[in-house]
């Protein structure tokens, strides 16, 4: 019930930032945004989006066959989609499929390595946001004027805060240490849970082979990391292009700023980022001189792309009962740290 309570109050929100941002551009920049998905230039940016899903699909896949695994391509396709299907839903819009993608894929690999496989996927996930995020923030700053205090205050503290993350996380990992033992020591916590709880055990062993995939295994982290920077690329390929077309200019530095902002609405506590992308691009739209209308004719441009592969995962998951499957991932999140591989 609590959590319930905190979706509906992260949605209504959202969606007051939703009606902000079109009360101050007027209801036709929604149009605009979803007219532009509809044309013949449409296509190729829903060509582009499809293109980025398949890359995600194939890093997955890869890692798994680190693992000593082989899955086919289209199961890994699939479960990817309903996975960001989660993802674009829940709050946060960078995280929340894991757990999805956790569950479908234990039944080809088994739950240590569907666990550890979806773990490295999306550090090495996180790590290119992150990348594109400093990127783009810096290219803003040079570009930008008229910056508020308060988006450099909120853009600093998650700079900083991923930085710290995922600095402490390579450290261990180079040195072949766990983090989630650091973490509990750095609380004050307990460290027994890990080695006198079989449940502790389990995340050790899963963590263990995490670390020793960014410690050890240099060439697959390599493959897995160009295949992560390829399917940012294209993301920013995206982006490039709807700025193309909403205003004819080309500015590769442009579409690295406004996906740096893109990845900084992501990371609002927002199901879909609904309100906080379309206010946070519009800000900086008017930033770069674009105008705040067309910041948000972009945000409805690729929200409604983003909305296809939702509707493809919903598709999806219609083949099963809802109320069957969340059941099972319900079950399934009670015991996940109880099953033998």
């Amino acid at each position: 019930m609590r959590k319930a309570v905190k979706f509906i109050v992260a949605l209504l929100v959202g969606a007051s930032l939703f009606y902000f941002v079109v009360k101050e551009t007027g209801v036709e920049v929604i149009w605009d945004g979803i007219m532009l998905l509809l044309s013949p230039q449409g296509a190729a940016v829903i060509a582009v989006t499809l293109l980025i899903v398949f890359v995600g699909a194939f890093r997955w896949k890869e890692v798994i066959a680190s693992q000593g695994e082989k899955v086919p391509l289209f199961p890994s396709l699939r479960y990817l989609v309903k996975g960001f299907t989660v993802d674009f839903l829940t709050p946060f819009s960078l995280f929340g499929g894991e757990m999805v993608r956790i569950f479908l894929m234990e039944k080809h690999v088994g739950f240590k390595r569907s666990a550890t496989a979806t773990v490295i996927d999306k550090i090495m996930d996180v790590s290119t946001h992150f990348l594109f995020l400093v990127v783009g923030i810096s290219l803003f700053i040079i570009y930008g004027s008229g910056l508020s205090g308060i988006f450099l205050y909120y853009t600093s503290a998650v700079i900083i805060i991923l930085f710290l993350v995922l600095f402490v996380f390579y450290q261990r990992a180079l040195k072949k240490k766990s983090m989630l033992k650091w973490v509990v020591g750095v609380l004050g916590l307990s460290k027994k849970y890990f080695s006198d709880n079989e449940n502790g055990r389990a995340v050790m062993e899963i963590e263990g082979d995490v670390m020793k995939f960014f410690s050890s295994r240099k060439k697959d982290l390599v493959r897995g990391m160009s295949l992560s920077l390829l399917r940012h690329l294209l993301f920013a390929f995206r982006i490039f292009l709807i700025l193309y077309f909403l205003t004819g200019q080309v500015e590769p530095g442009f579409a690295l700023v406004v996906y740096g902002l893109t990845i900084l609405s992501m990371l609002l506590p927002i199901p879909a980022a609904l309100g906080g992308l379309e206010a946070i691009v519009a800000l900086g739209f008017g930033a770069l001189g674009f105008g705040f209308a067309t910041g948000a004719a972009y945000a409805i441009t690729v929200r409604s792309a983003d909305l296809l592969i939702c509707g493809l995962g919903i598709a999806l998951f219609a083949r099963l009962s809802f109320t069957s499957f969340f059941g099972q991932l319900s079950a399934f999140r009670r015991s996940f740290f109880a099953r033998e591989n």
